[in-house]
């Protein structure tokens, strides 16, 4: 296995972790050398979970290394170009194309029944309605790699721009409005996550940090240096950022104190 990575979380507090490196939906964790995880929290809210658990494995044609969860229906990018989606049994879901977007997807999210997705390589961002039209598309030239998130909150699209040294906010037309200066920022894998509707959570692989951003001020609130090669970060119960690494050899979730970066704990994987 080549270590979860870049994760979404569902209301009802499932986890789901992409681990790079080979083709398969996992419902939680397999010894498989890339999956979707989807991995349920089994500790009450608003407490660090302690352990997490494998529910299912589905195989997918293709490296995996993004996800989204809508209404029941599971969105994966894949790098062969395609985005799959499932259908609403996720026990044994179906899963079939839902657009080829010309490039490695790197990054997918849904936003008012629309589907925002980041072609990283082919240096775009393309959205869908959720029946499969194309709506519209815009550049994103920021360096962003194959590893690299898209993120949306309140009606503005966040990036990472790598070669600009911050994050690039676009309106929904995909109208550039700001860049958000990220001084730090390396030219290696990136994640990022929706915390609350005025901050995103980044991690840097490349500097071994990851940070709480304020998306209207630019204020870099906190950052953790706690966690070497972070890969994927994802904000849990308003409290805490569970935070993977890029290591095949270490599949510990790292838990960070949501409101001061402070490290809490460590689990592995089950």
């Amino acid at each position: 296995m080549f270590g979860p990575s870049y994760s979404c979380i569902s209301k009802t507090g499932i986890i789901y972790f992409t681990d790079c490196g080979a083709n398969s939906l996992a419902v939680g964790l397999s010894q498989s050398d890339s999956k979707l995880i989807v991995l349920p929290a089994i500790t009450a809210p608003c407490q660090p979970p302690k352990s997490m658990k494998l529910i299912n494995t589905i195989n997918l044609p293709s490296f995996v290394h993004s996800v989204a969860k809508h209404n029941n229906i599971l969105y994966v990018g894949l790098e062969n170009r395609k985005v799959m989606c499932s259908d609403r049994n996720l026990s044994t879901p179906a899963l079939t194309e839902f657009a080829d977007v010309g490039g490695f997807v790197s990054s997918i999210e849904v936003y008012n029944n629309e589907l925002y997705v980041l072609s990283a390589n082919a240096k775009k961002v393309v959205v869908y309605s959720l029946d499969k039209i194309l709506k519209r598309s815009w550049s994103h030239n920021g360096h962003s790699g194959n590893f690299n998130k898209l993120r949306v909150i309140n009606d503005q699209v966040f990036v990472p721009g790598r070669s600009q040294k911050s994050l690039a906010v676009y309106d929904l037309q995909g109208t550039l409005i700001k860049q958000i200066n990220c001084p730090l920022m390396s030219n290696n894998w990136k994640a990022l996550a929706v915390c609350g509707d005025d901050c995103v959570i980044l991690s840097d692989y490349g500097t071994n940090s990851v940070s709480r951003i304020n998306i209207n001020s630019g204020e870099v609130m906190w950052t953790s240096n706690n966690v070497q090669q972070p890969a994927g970060v994802v904000c849990y119960a308003n409290s805490y950022v569970l935070v993977t690494k890029q290591n095949s050899s270490d599949t510990r979730i790292w838990i960070l104190d949501i409101n001061t970066g402070r490290f809490s704990s460590a689990f592995l994987l089950l």
